[in-house]
């Protein structure tokens, strides 16, 4: 894997049943024939040595077609926290059913059209917006109408950062994404702001922390100028 930093994020919460969790957000490895078993395990043993509470990995696990890596996701089932998933874009066009076999073989939680509570607080998750394109059902109205009004601190993942209107709808007291890269390569955060509302790092909507992770992996050309890879760890004060 690419040299990645692990960033700290202190979020304020109302709801202080927040400030119990930690979380490790990593998105975006687009993992591809150019990756190796050795880095995959080296940044599982970096996630491990954060002593999260929850890891959350929102989409783009992979950039290849599966069988050509379903190795390299092996050591996510060495995951030491309980571990959530959302689809990514790249997930559904390269071989979303066997990613989603594999991940709950490891006992990875895949939270695309679902919820779940852990220590208190709810976690809710949608499919990528590329999942009808497949087939696959993303009736999100419809799913933030059956959850009701929350119960417990909610906390609402997806992929794209265009998402957040659906946390919002949902209520939620954070809402976490990936897909921009941070840009990737500096200045195309301007080019990425022209179809994502948000780009990079923390933001707030009508009162709602929204968390943008820049990623671990590179699309298109493999490189990163100004916008570094990361783990960002998040917690609540």
């Amino acid at each position: 894997m690419k040299t990645y930093r692990v960033d700290r994020v202190t979020i304020s919460a109302e709801d202080k049943r927040l400030t119990s969790i930690k979380i490790a957000h990593i998105s975006d490895l687009h993992l591809s024939t150019r990756h190796t078993l050795a880095g995959v395990k080296s940044l599982i043993e970096s996630i491990n040595s954060i002593k999260a509470d929850i890891v959350v990995i929102t989409g783009d696990m992979i950039d290849t077609p599966f069988k050509k890596i379903s190795h390299l996701i092996e050591p996510f089932g060495d995951i030491e926290s309980l571990t959530l998933f959302v689809s990514g874009n790249h997930d559904h066009v390269y071989g979303y059913k066997a990613l989603l076999n594999v991940l709950n073989r490891y006992g990875i939680v895949i939270l695309d059209g679902k919820s779940i509570e852990f220590k208190g607080i709810e976690f809710v998750g949608v499919a990528d917006r590329y999942a009808p394109l497949f087939g696959r059902k993303r009736d999100i109205n419809n799913f933030i109408n059956n959850l009701g009004l929350p119960k417990k601190p909610r906390i609402f993942l997806a992929h794209q950062p265009k998402d957040y209107k659906y946390a919002l709808k949902a209520k939620s007291e954070l809402f976490l994404c990936g897909h921009t890269h941070g840009g990737q390569i500096y200045p195309f955060h301007y080019l990425v702001r022209l179809s994502q509302p948000f780009v990079d790092g923390l933001y707030y909507k009508d009162n709602m922390p929204i968390f943008v992770n820049r990623g671990i992996g590179t699309w298109g050309i493999h490189m990163r100028y100004k916008a570094p890879a990361h783990i960002a760890i998040i917690e609540f004060e």
